[in-house]
C-alpha cells in the first residue's frame, strides 16, 4: 500500500520533474513507464546530447512536464561538456525555478552506490523524490524505503519498474517531493544507510549467483575477449543480412516507382530530377533505415542485457593505447559496414571527447559501400593475379583503414588535447532479459531522429549532386551528357591538381558522383564509359577501363592510377550520409568540414605517395 493515496496527496506545486539516476539504475525503464513512451528530445542551447522531454498524467488529471537526463555516476565533473556536466549545470538552474523537483532513480541492487550520488544531490536544495528500482532481483527481499525517508526527510518508494502496476505509486509520490533539512546530506553516510535498509543475506541472490558463473566465462581472461569478437562480428552480420533484403526491396519497389515517373514526364531532364534527384534521395534515407533500426535494437539488447560493458571492459586494455576506451571498440566494428549507424553508437561513449574524436575517426574505416569499386579495380587490373594475392591485396586495403583510424586517433587526440585514456571503471550490473518495449521504442526514437536529422541532409545533397551530375555546364555543347554536365567542368577543372596523382577528369567525376554514396563510383564511371547498367555489368565496365585512352592516345589508366585510386579511396571520406550524421551527431558544421578536409588532405598524399612508389617500381 502506498503511504500516499490519492485523497491525501499535497497540493502539485511543481510544473516539472527531472529523473536523475546512475547508468543501468532502470531509469529509461521507469521513464517510458511514466510517459507511456510519448517523448521527444528537448532542445537546449549548447547541449550536445539528447535530453528527453515528455508529459506525465498526475492522479488528478493535471500533467506535468519530465525530463530524462544521462545516467551519471557523479556530479562532480569539471568538464561541461561530460553527462555529468550537463546534468549539473541542468539540476542548478532547477534551483531558479520554484517547484521544480529532482526524482533520482537508484537500483536497489547497488543501493550503495546510489546513495552515494543521492548525497550530492541533496546539496542542491532542490525538492527530491527517490524511487528506489530493480526490487524484482532482490528474491523477494524489500528495501525499507520508510527507513531512508525517515533518515533522508524527502519521498522514497521502492518498486520494479518493469511492473506496470507500479506505475500508479510512483505518480503518486511525484508531488510529495520535498527539500531535505540542510544538514541531510552530511548527515548521509551510504554504506551505512544502505545496510541498514536493505541487509545483506548471508547467500548471493539466484540473479547474482547466475551471473557469477556466466562472468567466469565471459570474463576470462582468455577466452572471454574471443567469445566478445567473436559474438559482436556474428551479431552485426546477421543484422545485416536481415538489413540488406529490406533494403533491396526499397531499392525494387523506388526503381519501379521511377520507371513510372519516367512513362509520364515526357521531358528528359525533369523526370531525371523527379527520378534521380527526388526519388533517389529520398530512398537512399530509407535505405539506411533497416540497418539504423536493426543495429539500434542489437546494441539496446546488448546494453539491457548487461554484456555491454563487460565487452567494454574486454577489450579497454588494446583500445587504451590509442587514446580509447573499450566502449569504443563498439562503433569502430561498426563502421566496417556502415560509417552511419556507427557515428550514432558512439553515444554509449561517456567522455564527450572521446566520443568526438571516435566520431572523426569512424569515417576512416572500411565499409561496405567501398567494396564495389575495389572489386572492379583488382577485377579489371589485377585479374591475372593469382587468387591468394588478389585476396591479399583486398587484405591489405583493409589492414591500412585500421592502421589509418588508430593512427589518426593518436593525432587528432592530441589536437583535441584528448587526455589519454583512465582506466575504465565500470560496475557489471546482472545479466537481465531486456524489455521489447524499451528496445523497441528506442530504435523507433533512432528512426525517427534519423529521419529528421541526418534525412533531410542527404536529400538536399541529393539534389545539389543531381545538378553537378545532369544540368550541362554553361557553353558546353559537345559530346555525351555527362561530358556536357557542371560536374565533367568541375573535373576538368581539377585535372591540373589531380594529374600528380593520375586522376583524369573522367575519374574526378566519378569522385564527384561517389559522394553520394561510395557505390556510386562504379555507375558513374559506367555513364562515362558508356556502359549501361554498369552494377550488373562490370566485366564491361572493366574491359572499358582497360581500354580508355588518355588525350595522347596511350591507356589512360594503369597499374600506378589504380593503386593510387585505392589509396584515396581507403581514406577520403566519400559519403555524404556519413558527413549529415556527423553534423547530426556533434550538432556543429565545424566538425564535418574538418572530416572532409582531413580525410581528402591525408587521401590525396597517400594517393601521391602510392603513385610515385608504383611508378618507381614497375617503371611506367
Amino acid at each position: 500500500m502506498s503511504r500516499y493515496p490519492l485523497d491525501a496527496l499535497p497540493r502539485e506545486e511543481h510544473p516539472r520533474f527531472v529523473l536523475v539516476g546512475r547508468p543501468n539504475a532502470g531509469k529509461s525503464t521507469l521513464y517510458n513507464l511514466l510517459t507511456n513512451g510519448n517523448t521527444k528530445v528537448g532542445n537546449f542551447p549548447g547541449v550536445t546530447v539528447d535530453i528527453l522531454e515528455g508529459e506525465v498524467v498526475l492522479l488528478s488529471g493535471n500533467t506535468r512536464k519530465i525530463f530524462d537526463l544521462p545516467g551519471v555516476y557523479t556530479l562532480g565533473s569539471q568538464d561541461r561538456e561530460s553527462d555529468e556536466g550537463i546534468a549539473r549545470k541542468f539540476l542548478g538552474g532547477l534551483k531558479r525555478e520554484p517547484g521544480a523537483a529532482i526524482v533520482q532513480v537508484l537500483d536497489a541492487t547497488q543501493l550503495e552506490m546510489g546513495l552515494e550520488l543521492t548525497k550530492e544531490l541533496l546539496a542542491f536544495e532542490v525538492p527530491l523524490v527517490l524511487v528506489l528500482t530493480q526490487i524484482d532481483l532482490l528474491d523477494g527481499r524489500i528495501p525499507d524505503a520508510q527507513l531512508i525517508e525517515k533518515e533522508l526527510d524527502v519521498p522514497c518508494v521502492a518498486v520494479s519498474a518493469r511492473d506496470p502496476k507500479c506505475r500508479d505509486a510512483v505518480i503518486r509520490v511525484l508531488p510529495a517531493a520535498r527539500t531535505a533539512k540542510r544538514d541531510s546530506a552530511s548527515r548521509l553516510n551510504p554504506r551505512e544507510l544502505a545496510q541498514r535498509a536493505l541487509p545483506e543475506k548471508s547467500a548471493p541472490s539466484r540473479n547474482r549467483a547466475l551471473t557469477t558463473r556466466l562472468d567466469r566465462a565471459l570474463l576470462h581472461p582468455a577466452l572471454g575477449p574471443v567469445v566478445f569478437v567473436a559474438l559482436m562480428s556474428c551479431l552485426f552480420a546477421a543484422v545485416f543480412l536481415v538489413a540488406d533484403p529490406a533494403k533491396a526491396v526499397i531499392d525494387t519497389g523506388f526503381a519501379a516507382v521511377g520507371r513510372v515517373i519516367r512513362a509520364r514526364i515526357s521531358n528528359a531532364l525533369v523526370a531525371s530530377f523527379f527520378e534521380d534527384a527526388l526519388l533517389g534521395g529520398v530512398g537512399t534515407v530509407l535505405s539506411f533505415l533497416p540497418q539504423i533500426v536493426l543495429l539500434t535494437v542489437a546494441l539496446e539488447i546488448l546494453d539491457e542485457t548487461g554484456y555491454l560493458a563487460r565487452g567494454a571492459y574486454l577489450v579497454d586494455r588494446l583500445l587504451r593505447v590509442f587514446g580509447l576506451s573499450g566502449r569504443a571498440f563498439v562503433p569502430l566494428l561498426m563502421g566496417n559496414a556502415c560509417a552511419v549507424p556507427a557515428i550514432g553508437a558512439t553515444r554509449i561513449l561517456r567522455d564527450p571527447k572521446e566520443r568526438l574524436l571516435v566520431i572523426l575517426v569512424v569515417p576512416l574505416m572500411t565499409c561496405s559501400a567501398r567494396l564495389p569499386t575495389y572489386s572492379l579495380l583488382i577485377g579489371a587490373f589485377f585479374g591475372h593475379w593469382s587468387a591468394f594475392e588478389r585476396a591479399l591485396l583486398f587484405m591489405g586495403l583493409y589492414a591500412a583503414s585500421i592502421v589509418t583510424s588508430m593512427v589518426a586517433s593518436v593525432v587528432i587526440g592530441r589536437l583535441l588535447r584528448h587526455r589519454k585514456s583512465l582506466p575504465l571503471v565500470l560496475e557489471m550490473p546482472a545479466y537481465r532479459v531486456p524489455q521489447p518495449s524499451v528496445v523497441g521504442r528506442q530504435a523507433a526514437r533512432a528512426a525517427k531522429h534519423f529521419l529528421r536529422d541526418v534525412g533531410t541532409t542527404i536529400l538536399v545533397a541529393s539534389i545539389a549532386l543531381w545538378v553537378l551530375l545532369k544540368v550541362p555546364a554553361p557553353g558546353a555543347t559537345a559530346g555525351k551528357p555527362i561530358e556536357r554536365s557542371i560536374a565533367a567542368s568541375v573535373g576538368r577543372a581539377l585535372e591540373p591538381v589531380t594529374a600528380p596523382v593520375g586522376f583524369d577528369w573522367r575519374i574526378n567525376v566519378g569522385l564527384i558522383g561517389s559522394f553520394g554514396a561510395r557505390e556510386l563510383m562504379v555507375g558513374t564511371m559506367g555513364v562515362i564509359l558508356g556502359v549501361e547498367d554498369a552494377d550488373a555489368h562490370t566485366d564491361t565496365l572493366a574491359e572499358q577501363l582497360r581500354n580508355a585512352k588518355g588525350r595522347d592516345g596511350k591507356p589512360a589508366y594503369g597499374a600506378p592510377t589504380v593503386f593510387a585510386l585505392l589509396a584515396f579511396f581507403v581514406i577520403a571520406c566519400q559519403c555524404v550520409s556519413t558527413v549529415a550524421a556527423i553534423r547530426r551527431e556533434t550538432r556543429s558544421l565545424r566538425w564535418p568540414a574538418f572530416v572532409l578536409l582531413y580525410t581528402y588532405a591525408l587521401a590525396y598524399v597517400a594517393a601521391w605517395v602510392t603513385f610515385c612508389a608504383a611508378k618507381f617500381v614497375t617503371g611506367a
